[in-house]
């Protein structure tokens, strides 16, 4: 059956993103260790789709080269926007809805990568399974914060990494 992933970072204080929406204060790809220590190419190999908001994507624009190719994704707008790219699917449909839709197509999981807003409203409709978060040893005391209500989710195990940071495993408690 098809599970739903929330795999994100927060500050130590619970952020996604600072007040202006920047990620900046992540450490940058290049620091961190090949050895998938946080798991994403675990991830990468259990996921067939990946689902965002469109701040987030029109963010991930500005990164450079598509991360992704090949992965469909499909990002949440309320925006008229157009991508060139075939693996690049916009929905304007609630969550629920996109969710049923999605049954026949696909029995690997899906990513939800962020932003706040899906997030919440995936939680809202008890569609996240599992979460795995990152906490990064920053603080950044103001920002996008990551409302998710943890009372639906059991803390199966954390995990120390490098450079200060932990990994928490969450799954839906049934």
């Amino acid at each position: 059956m098809t599970k739903v992933i929330l795999y994100i970072a927060t500050s130590s204080d619970g952020f996604i993103a600072d007040k202006d929406g920047g990620v900046d204060w992540l450490p940058h790809p290049d620091t961190v260790d090949d050895s998938d220590e946080f798991g994403y190419e675990a991830l990468m190999k259990r996921t067939s789709l990946i689902a965002m908001g469109s701040r987030s994507y029109l963010q991930i624009l500005g990164f450079g080269d598509w991360a992704w190719p090949g992965k469909t994704t499909y990002v949440f707008s309320k925006q008229s926007l157009v991508s060139e790219r075939d693996d690049i699917k916009f929905v304007q449909k609630d969550v629920k809805s996109f969710m049923k839709s999605l049954q026949p197509l696909t029995d690997q999981d899906i990513w939800l990568l962020g932003g706040a807003e899906l997030i919440k409203s995936f939680a809202a409709e008890k569609l996240i399974d599992e979460c795995i978060i990152t906490v990064v040893p920053t603080a950044l005391g103001d920002g996008i914060k990551l409302e998710l209500p943890y009372e639906d989710f059991s803390l199966t195990h954390t995990k120390p990494c490098s450079f200060g940071m932990t990994q928490q495993f969450y799954e839906r408690i049934s």
